[in-house]
């Protein structure tokens, strides 16, 4: 699963070296960089991010008074120079408080706390198809197919046709939710039914396991 990030810091410098971080790992994706809150605050629905790095004490708006502001803001954490503001991040139920300069080891440590509590918090997704943004739970989709430039997420009520690779919605998956068993084929692990030979049932479909995925792909249905 990719977490959508972004970067809030009236700092060019401390704006880059958190971006640097970000690249480092391969769960976060930084979809936006912002010199300050207000900026951000006129594109977060648009950019829809599930988390924010942000610094406290900028102009206009503070760090603060920014997450107060929000009926349901993303999950937030805190860069700053100052460790008085730490006791009110906290009470605003903030992730982490990461003390500028920030190493990487502190910053991959606070990194880490952000995938573990979205990976069980995050429910669905958005999938662009032609006319809008469909949101779609993780938790209906019973595979995924490959075709060219398209997707196909096969629901147990309809299929949602989607623009985009196999590769780049794997990223937006829980890992431990689905298995890619084909070059064409990710499964949803909970609504597999049987698996014979190279085939395995999902919902009321069959799909093929292919030899390139088969070792992988049982050993990880079979621990489920």
């Amino acid at each position: 699963m990719s977490i959508r990030c972004c970067i809030v810091d009236d700092e060019p410098l401390a704006r880059d070296g958190i971006a640097g971080y970000v690249e480092k790992l391969s769960y976060l994706k930084l979809v936006g960089s912002f010199s300050s809150a207000l900026d951000l605050l006129q594109q977060l629905d648009e950019l829809k991010p599930d988390l924010l790095f942000l610094d406290i004490e900028m102009p206009h708006l503070t760090g603060l008074e920014f997450v107060k502001s929000l009926s349901n803001p993303p999950k937030v954490i805190f860069t700053t120079a100052y460790d008085q503001y730490a006791l009110a991040g906290f009470e605003l139920d903030v992730l982490d408080y990461l003390m500028k300069p920030i190493s990487f080891e502190r910053f991959l440590k606070a990194a880490e706390k952000a995938k573990s509590q979205l990976q069980t918090a995050r429910e669905s997704f958005f999938v662009k198809t032609d006319k809008s943004l469909k949101k779609v739970k993780f938790d209906e989709i019973l595979y995924l197919e490959s075709m060219q430039n398209y997707v196909i997420l096969h629901l147990p009520d309809e299929k949602v046709i989607t623009h985009n690779t196999l590769k780049a919605l794997i990223e937006e998956l829980p890992n431990h939710q689905f298995t890619q068993i084909h070059k064409q084929y990710v499964i949803n692990n909970s609504h597999v039914s049987t698996i014979e030979g190279n085939q395995v049932a999902v919902g009321s479909g069959t799909l093929p396991i292919s030899r390139t995925y088969r070792e992988a792909a049982l050993e990880r249905l079979l621990k489920k």
